[in-house]
């Protein structure tokens, strides 16, 4: 994927309040012959690091292990459109609209129960937060096997990379057409693509 610079102008604050507001996070490690592995995962953005936790049967803390240099990714796919919403011929013009964040990290591993109860007791409280359970302990006889089946995970992030493709390269016109479009045909995921193509608009007025 390539990072344009029309695309990666966001403001820290909102990228942070994207990245929180996911639910789930995609882990990209690579095992010691480089054979890529992807997994899905809960997590907790604390700006300068990632937290989350494995299974120790997972394939993705074994290639950790070997190499703590990981990819973590967040992600919200808006649509596409059709080439001939912008052009009555050229069909290049076809595109979809997203917004991606992408962090190069360092990972470093735990088995310490008491830190994996800490965290989790952390992610509780970002997914959970009205509560409805028994607060999580490494010394609770309820969580001492399910903790002992885990790794904590903090992915330390070296750098950030980001993509909000939403028509930055169209003219305001062109961006208000494109909104009236989505908006007029209405699938599931068209209202989203919608707001995120206004909130460029937002954005270039308040600049």
């Amino acid at each position: 994927m390539i990072y344009y610079d029309l695309y990666a102008n966001v403001p820290d604050a909102a990228i942070h309040a994207f990245v929180t507001a996911q639910r789930l996070g995609r882990l990209v490690t690579a095992d010691g012959d480089g054979q890529p592995h992807l997994g899905l995962f809960p997590f907790l953005f604390l700006g300068d690091r990632v937290e989350l936790h494995l299974n120790r049967a997972d394939e993705q803390l074994v290639d950790l292990q070997t190499n703590p240099r990981c990819v973590f990714e967040v992600d919200e796919v808006l649509g596409a459109i059709p080439s001939h919403w912008l052009d009555d011929a050229n069909a290049v013009f076809a595109t979809g609209y997203h917004r991606t964040v992408v962090f190069e990290c360092r990972a470093t591993l735990t088995d310490d129960a008491t830190v994996i109860a800490a965290q989790m007791q952390r992610l509780l409280a970002h997914y959970q937060p009205e509560g409805g359970h028994r607060p999580v302990a490494a010394g609770d006889p309820m969580y001492q096997r399910p903790l002992g089946m885990l790794t904590a995970v903090q992915l330390e992030v070296r750098a950030r990379k980001v993509k909000w493709k939403l028509a930055q390269n169209r003219d305001r016109a062109a961006r208000m057409a494109l909104i009236g479009k989505l908006r007029q045909r209405s699938r599931p995921e068209d209202a989203a693509a919608a707001d995120a193509l206004q909130w460029t608009l937002d954005h270039d007025a308040a600049n």
